[in-house]
């Protein structure tokens, strides 16, 4: 039995700010015991202390395979079994493209794709009947916008991984579900802008383009993440839930 006594885990990769945060506070107030990943130690020990209650920090990059394996071993170790996993993780920083270098390249592949296909590799034998991963891709999947190339084709590429690997054999003999949540303009840390006239920019932009004309809060996509995480969506596998105020929809 875990600490909150439920028996439920959660893992949320990019657990230490912006939605990953929201999500892990969202899901300690609902009985799970959760366990934060990312990079940065200091910062996951301090989201660790904002959250407070049965929440777990695990530093690791996932951007290589041994980032993925730490944090399976930590889980196994720990709990022997997860209930949901929530692949979160991910960048948005693409320079233009034709400042794009290799490394840029490698940098977004790896931390938005190869990490959110390793994690769920490795985690799969330790997740329950019935599980629920639940993976983060972007209005950028679909949506074309001048200057995110890069970012735009690492998010399709993680909306087809979520089709995919629902259809996977070694998911589906697990009863282990696979869905997507589909941001739009999401305030995070990752969205705000140190030039003051930058972001009044982008504020404009956000009000004016979004039918809501308002950004949205980390709170709304962790509220989706619960849902596709619990029994009201036991019959939905290989979709997404767009939490974007009608950007890419109308």
């Amino acid at each position: 039995m875990t600490q909150n006594g439920t028996g439920q885990v959660a893992v949320v990769t990019g657990g230490s700010s912006g939605i990953g945060l929201a999500t892990a506070a969202e899901l300690v107030r609902s009985g799970y015991e959760v366990v934060i990943v990312g990079r940065d130690a200091g910062k996951l020990r301090s989201a660790a202390n904002r959250i407070g209650g049965a929440v777990h920090a695990v530093a690791a990059d996932l951007a290589t395979v041994a980032g993925a394996e730490r944090v399976a071993a930590e889980v196994r170790d720990r709990f022997g079994q997860a209930d949901l996993l929530f692949a979160n993780a991910g960048r948005s920083d693409a320079p233009p493209i034709l400042e794009t270098l290799e490394h840029d390249y490698e940098l977004m592949m790896a931390t938005n794709v190869k990490s959110v296909f390793f994690v769920v590799v490795k985690l799969l034998p330790l997740l329950r009947a019935g599980a629920s991963v639940v993976v983060t891709s972007s209005v950028a999947e679909a949506k074309g916008r001048p200057g995110d190339p890069l970012y735009a084709a690492s998010k399709a590429a993680v909306r087809s991984l979520v089709r995919t690997l629902a259809l996977d054999e070694a998911v589906l003999s697990r009863g282990v579900r696979v869905n997507a949540v589909t941001p739009g303009c999401i305030a995070t840390p990752l969205t705000a802008q140190a030039d003051p006239e930058m972001q009044a920019a982008i504020d404009d932009y956000v009000t004016g383009t979004v039918p809501m004309a308002r950004w949205g809060r980390p709170e709304d996509v962790a509220h989706a993440v619960l849902f596709l995480a619990g029994a009201g969506a036991s019959y939905i596998t290989g979709s997404e839930i767009v939490v974007d105020g009608g950007l890419a929809q109308i």
